[in-house]
């Protein structure tokens, strides 16, 4: 008969092996090592391609000084059966990079079990083979489904290419409704290429030359578009190699496979901006887990203290500003901002209401003179709590700049991220207040459904250019909510 104390305490047993084997200090090991061969073997191969870390897995893994901009492919719109185009996600902010540099890197990763996350297998090639579909067509360009639809053998099956390609026409449509696209300019701005995704991994072939085969040494042999491919390539790296939990300790560390995922549950507070202002010491193999630990509770703690005391400059606490209309300006607020008499006088300057959606944003200036200028509303963007409980601010939030705007007045909307919560509130303003041009008429109430919202966003997103634009689920349900 079996013991269950010692079945109790087995499983516990095994319960903390895993637990250490995916420590802090062995991720962050993990990371480093990945970024290791990003630099050396994907980015000397394809030197003339810009980095875009893919959020958020991917950012963990790229130095911020070696990258302009990121991507958000998410890997639920590769989901077996759940292929889609995601209309929230447009990413369109890629196409002028596509244009000036001829090709790109998209960086992400993936846990145990596969070598190629669904975002990149099938969410990325599926947003390619939209583009294209859109693009040729809009040309009169005869093609095939073949022609346009990229996905890597190697992960995807042939069944499932089958059921993805019966599905694109239908992708197509849903993008087209939007109107956000211009086939014929676009296919003009990329010289009548076509997307071509391409994958890349340790170990993979495309890889190979670069390395020599009796010393090991990498190469500097930089990869060429053929001269009979009229492509633009994504070149899809994803970071991590596949291994067995726990198995892999050949680097004084225990490996693990996309060890940056889901960092809310391992990170302790550190975000990879300041996991990449501390390297040196955060990616040193001589430090154990307990000093790490200690290290980055300082980290935060000095974080959570630091408040930006504006010596009467804008710029210092809210950038970029970018005009949405002639009314209309979104704004990113740095986090635990204090704004003092000066920049408020400096605000009153130039905009006649200025709208703060954060929770450690302080004001320091006369009391009397909050409700003619600022107005500070406890959302943070990034927080469910804070999309959720918009739902019910949203309404006071839209009258007050109903009536400021209404009067012709400068209205400045600004979030800790300019990306989510910030972008939902000029969505509703825009979907309430304004015509499909973005000429103000608030006379009348429009028919408002989910494609005029999904219209807005999209144009909303196309203004903001060459900036990602992630507006979460339940921010868009708020808005929903309010305005149907």
């Amino acid at each position: 008969m079996e013991n269950p104390s010692w079945n109790e305490t087995l499983a516990q047993l095994n319960k903390d092996i895993r637990k250490e084997n995916k420590s802090l200090r062995n991720r962050l090991q993990s990371i480093s090592y990945d970024h290791r061969f990003l630099e050396n073997q994907v980015r000397k191969r394809f030197k003339n391609y810009p980095l875009i870390p893919n959020e958020r897995c991917g950012l963990w893994y790229c130095n911020p000084q070696t990258y302009n901009q990121t991507s958000y492919f998410k890997s639920t719109d590769g989901h077996t059966n759940q292929w889609d185009f995601s209309t929230r996600r447009l990413n369109f902010h890629l196409f002028p990079t596509l244009q000036e540099k001829g090709g790109i890197i998209i960086v992400d990763s993936t846990r145990r079990g596969k070598k190629i996350p669904d975002s990149l297998s099938k969410t990325v090639p599926i947003w390619c083979a939209v583009i294209n579909y859109i693009m040729l067509e809009s040309a009169g360009v005869d093609f095939d489904t073949e022609d346009i639809l990229f996905v890597p053998p190697v992960t995807v099956s042939a069944n499932e290419y089958h059921s993805i390609k019966l599905k694109l026409p239908n992708l197509v449509e849903k993008m087209k409704t939007l109107g956000a696209l211009n086939g014929k300019e676009l296919y003009d701005s990329m010289n009548g290429k076509v997307l071509r995704p391409i994958w890349v991994y340790p170990g993979s072939s495309i890889l190979q030359n670069s390395v020599d085969p009796f010393t090991g040494e990498i190469l500097d042999s930089k990869w060429e578009v053929p001269e009979n491919e009229n492509i633009i390539p994504l070149i899809l790296c994803t970071v991590s190699y596949q291994a067995q939990d726990g198995m892999d300790k050949r680097n004084g560390f225990t490996y693990v496979q996309g060890a940056a995922d889901d960092h809310e549950l391992w990170s302790e507070g550190l975000t990879p901006l300041m996991f990449w202002e501390h390297y040196g010491y955060l990616a040193d193999t001589t430090h154990n887990v307990d000093e790490l630990k200690d290290y980055i509770k300082e980290l935060v703690l000095a974080k959570t203290m630091e408040q930006v005391s504006l010596k009467d400059n804008i710029d210092d606490i809210i950038k970029p500003i970018e005009q949405i209309t002639e009314r209309l300006y979104l704004g990113k607020i740095v986090e635990n901002s204090i704004i003092n008499e000066g920049i408020y006088q400096e605000l009153s300057k130039k905009y006649d209401l200025v709208i703060l959606l954060s929770n450690n944003v302080k004001l320091e200036t006369d009391e009397n003179n909050l409700d003619a200028l600022v107005q500070i509303y406890n959302l943070q963007s990034g927080s469910k709590k804070s999309s959720k409980d918009l739902r019910a601010k949203l309404p006071g939030i839209y009258d007050t700049i109903h009536t400021s705007i209404s009067e012709g007045s400068k209205v400045l909307v600004c979030c800790n991220t300019a990306a989510d919560i910030s972008i939902g509130v000029i969505l509703s303003v825009l979907c309430k207040d304004y015509s499909q041009d973005w000429k103000f008429d608030p006379i009348g109430e429009p028919l408002i459904t989910k494609t005029v919202i999904r219209k807005h966003l999209s144009q909303l997103i196309t203004c903001l250019n060459g900036r990602n634009i992630n507006v979460s689920r339940a921010t868009l349900n708020s808005v929903n909510s309010f305005l149907m």
